[in-house]
Order: structure tokens, then C-alpha cells, then sequence
């Protein structure tokens, strides 16, 4: 009786440890890429004054499952900063796709041709083409990627 006892005790502790361990796991797989792993604000902080990359992609990722209005204004602000200031190559691509999107504008850097600005306002418009000029004067895109944007 004690042994069927223990035996039986065993099995539950045994059962307890398999379920604990089986919801580690579980919680361990949900990663949000949106959780920041610092404050806003000093992301925020060290992408205005120090130019630092790691926090401005922290920054990217997080706009990146708000709203689009949201998103498109902040990293419009974000990226140009980093692009102007610290000469960040990707955010000149990440400006001008923000750009892009809040007027409607698929974009697709694989294939240049197939961004089609024609259908923006002429201050949108001029927007974008001095945007593009200074990618090129930067040599961030090619003139002939330049000049196959549809104008």
C-alpha cells in the first residue's frame, strides 16, 4: 500500500514538472517584435543625439505595428533624422517608403520601375523627387534607378 502510495505520488509530481515545463515553453515562443527593450524615450533620445542605429531599427520595428498614419508620420520624422544627420543609409530607404505609403504609393526596391509617383499632388510629388535627388547624389540608388521612377 505505502509503495502504491509513493508510486502514485511520484507520477503526479512527475505529471506537475511535464505540464510547468510544457508552459515555459509556450511562453517562451510568444516574441512580440514590437515589445521595446527600452524606454521610448530613450530611444527616442539616442536616435535624435547620438544617431544610434541599434535604437532607431528598435524604433522601426515598433512603429511598424501601429496604425499607418501613425507609422508613416513617425518614421518619416525618425528616418530623416537618422538620414540627414547621421547618414544612415537605410533610412533614406525607410524615409522614402514611409513617404510612399502615406500617399498611397506601393514600393518596391527590388524593382524601381514599378513606383509610380504620378499619382501624388505636385508638392507630394516634389517631395519625393528631391527625396530621390539626394538618395543619388548620396549614391544610395543608381541613376538609372532614378530615372526609372514613373514622375
Amino acid at each position: 500500500m505505502k509503495s502504491q502510495i509513493a508510486f502514485i505520488s511520484f507520477l503526479v509530481f512527475l505529471i506537475s514538472c511535464t505540464e510547468k515545463r510544457e508552459k515555459n515553453v509556450k511562453s517562451n515562443e510568444v516574441v512580440t517584435i514590437n515589445h521595446l527593450s527600452t524606454n521610448y524615450d530613450t530611444l527616442v533620445y539616442k536616435v535624435k543625439k547620438n544617431g544610434d542605429r541599434d535604437s532607431y531599427d528598435e524604433l522601426f520595428y515598433s512603429f511598424m505595428d501601429a496604425n499607418e498614419a501613425e507609422r508613416t508620420d513617425s518614421l518619416m520624422i525618425y528616418s530623416r533624422i537618422m538620414a540627414e544627420k547621421f547618414n544612415y543609409e537605410k533610412a533614406y530607404y525607410d524615409y522614402f517608403k514611409a513617404l510612399c505609403e502615406k500617399y498611397g504609393i506601393n514600393v518596391d526596391f527590388s524593382d524601381y520601375s514599378n513606383i509610380n509617383i504620378k499619382s501624388m499632388n505636385e508638392s507630394e510629388k516634389n517631395q519625393a523627387n528631391d527625396w530621390l535627388r539626394k538618395m543619388l547624389k548620396k549614391q544610395i540608388i543608381t541613376q538609372k534607378q532614378y530615372d526609372s521612377v514613373k514622375k
